[in-house]
């Protein structure tokens, strides 16, 4: 008859006093409740709708002439520095923001909402089919963007 030392018998280990250590790794012992996720769920969305919001300004068919590459790079790191990017189609633009933008400048648009809404607009500039896109902070809270979907 074989002998079993230090605890181990037929290949599965016993413990000699009873005591079992915790898992090692989370996931292998804990669960977490898919709300304690929101907030991170929030911040990823918003993120990656950014991203792709300025990816579809600078790709596709056809020249790029709202941006130029220094554009683009200071639009990208505005989103890597926490900035949000809002989407206006040009008929919501001038709906939220008043009429006098159907023909206006994006340099215009950024001085007037810069005086309206303070510090927290980082940029606004005109993107591929007459798109606005407006650059804002991410604790701002003020109408439309505080009800903005972002999909």
């Amino acid at each position: 008859m074989p002998t079993y030392r230090h605890g181990y018998k037929s290949g599965t280990r016993r413990s000699p006093t009873g005591y079992h250590p915790k898992p090692k790794y989370p996931g292998t012992g804990w669960s977490y409740s898919p709300t304690m996720f929101n907030n991170l769920r929030k911040e990823l969305q918003w993120r990656i709708c950014s991203y792709r919001m300025l990816n579809q300004q600078f790709s596709g068919v056809g020249k790029v002439t709202a941006f130029s590459p220094t554009i683009a790079n200071k639009w990208l790191k505005w989103v890597n520095d926490g900035a949000r990017i809002y989407k206006f189609s040009h008929n919501d633009f001038c709906k939220y923001f008043g009429q006098q933008w159907y023909d206006a400048t994006p340099n215009t648009a950024f001085r007037w909402m810069k005086q309206k809404y303070g510090p927290g607009i980082k940029g606004v500039t005109r993107g591929k089919a007459k798109n606005w896109l407006v650059a804002a902070t991410t604790n701002f809270t003020a109408q439309p963007f505080s009800n903005y979907t972002w999909r």
